[in-house]
């Protein structure tokens, strides 16, 4: 069994995958969850899970493995890579899950613009990529509910996770979120953290300012 999995997702060819690195200090595995396997020449080294799911937007499919790491690997700690990331450090698996225990398992990059989801859902409501979703009447429901104001926001593209039961728990309750409403995930995960008492610790730096990954989304992100 690996000490750590890193996982990603690709669905409607959204990316092209990145290669491997191997890292130091742990036992890595390598899996990507895709509706289409990639060519052989860039499979290398990878896991692939070829797992199409018909009739569902392939932003809101490539969420389960993003959700829930653990139906896909026997490691005890995971890191989620957005596929619009290449990995540059050989030392990313060791250093982004040092700080991984029981009391916070949980680790992600804080939001580098903001720090409220309502703040959040007001931003995408503005953008294409969110275009039919209802991104600002989920926000109204979250806040009719009581989630506060500048409770919290984080980038979701990286995220370290030791698999408790607190953070399964987030994970379903996460995912039946995206469902309900948008696939637009910074808005559902404050809510879904507060909701099973969680709270992501920091990262040091921000996702698109790290000595770990660079940034290498396609066209389609814009």
């Amino acid at each position: 069994m690996s000490d750590v999995a890193i996982l990603s997702a690709i669905y409607d060819g959204y990316d092209e995958l990145k290669p491997v690195l191997p890292q130091v200090g742990v036992e890595v595995e390598w899996i990507v969850v895709t509706d289409t396997p990639p060519p052989a020449e860039l499979a290398v080294g990878w896991t692939i899970v070829h797992e199409p799911r018909p009739g569902v937007h392939p932003n809101r499919a490539a969420k389960h493995p993003k959700y829930e790491p653990w139906k896909y690997t026997d490691a005890p700690v995971s890191l989620w890579v957005d596929a619009s990331f290449r990995v540059v450090s050989d030392r990313f698996a060791v250093e982004a899950t040092a700080g991984l225990s029981d009391e916070g398992p949980i680790a992600q990059f804080v939001h580098p613009w903001r720090d409220c989801l309502f703040d959040e859902a007001t931003a995408s409501a503005q953008l294409r990529k969110y275009e039919g979703e209802p991104v600002l009447k989920q926000a109204d429901h979250y806040s009719a509910l009581g989630h506060p104001e500048d409770w919290g926001l984080w980038a979701t593209g990286v995220i370290a996770r030791r698999h408790t039961e607190a953070v399964r728990e987030l994970g379903a309750r996460w995912l039946a979120e995206t469902y309900e409403w948008s696939f637009q995930d910074q808005i559902s995960q404050p809510f879904a953290l507060r909701e099973t008492g969680l709270r992501p610790t920091a990262l040091p730096g921000n996702h698109l300012a790290t000595p770990w990954l660079v940034y290498e989304g396609s066209a389609r992100h814009g």
